[in-house]
């Protein structure tokens, strides 16, 4: 997802977790033909690929005008962009020497 939002590569990461129930999976068979499949979409994986990819429309008539109390997806943005943070500032340190032992 970092990648994609820094425009190194063009393809957006999958987010979609795909599950098939009393068959074999995966098979020569496609998904579309199995019995019984089940898509889960991750809510927060899909609204941080909406906002890096500028899918996710801030317009004021999709936005109510409330307070809002915080909830899990608000506490897993802000993860995210601590990771971000993180990850950022570990490619900037020089690589640590190995101790001599």
């Amino acid at each position: 997802l970092i990648l994609f939002q820094k425009g190194q590569t063009t393809t957006p990461p999958p987010f979609e977790i795909f599950f098939c129930f009393g068959e074999e999976w995966p098979d020569q068979k496609p998904k579309e033909k199995k019995l019984i499949t089940v898509q889960v979409v991750p809510v927060a994986a899909r609204l941080l690929l909406e906002m890096f990819s500028g899918e996710l429309s801030w317009s004021a008539d999709s936005i109510p005008l409330q307070i809002s109390h915080p909830d899990l997806k608000d506490k897993m943005v802000e993860q995210f962009k601590e990771l971000h943070q993180l990850w950022q500032n570990q490619q900037r340190l020089p690589p640590v020497p190995p101790e001599p032992g």
